[in-house]
């Protein structure tokens, strides 16, 4: 994946993902705000959080390395977004 890669696009992929599960807990999905808890929520468990990482990696191409995130954020959809972009940007040798 290039460079391209957004906070945005990761956003809506995780949703899209996750569509069933919002769909089950009564959520709609694209009223989500950057600080919605994706564990605290309901939306997914511990397990729920591991697959939805592999799925991150298959589908953008890069590998989340847990000790670089910030365990508070963890399963926070905004900083998770904005995590992927970073690490898209760094893979492709990308500087802000």
């Amino acid at each position: 994946m290039s460079s391209g890669v957004t906070a945005g696009e990761v956003r809506s992929f995780i949703t899209a993902h996750l569509g069933g599960a919002f769909r089950e807990n009564g959520v709609a999905a694209g009223e989500v705000g950057d600080d919605f808890d994706l564990l605290k929520m309901g939306i997914i468990d511990s397990i729920g959080f591991i697959g939805l990482i592999s799925a991150i990696e298959d589908h953008f191409g890069v590998e989340v390395d847990f000790e670089d995130m910030d365990t508070d954020n963890l399963t926070v959809i905004g900083p998770i977004s904005r995590y992927i972009e970073e690490r898209a940007l760094k893979k492709d040798g990308v500087t802000r």
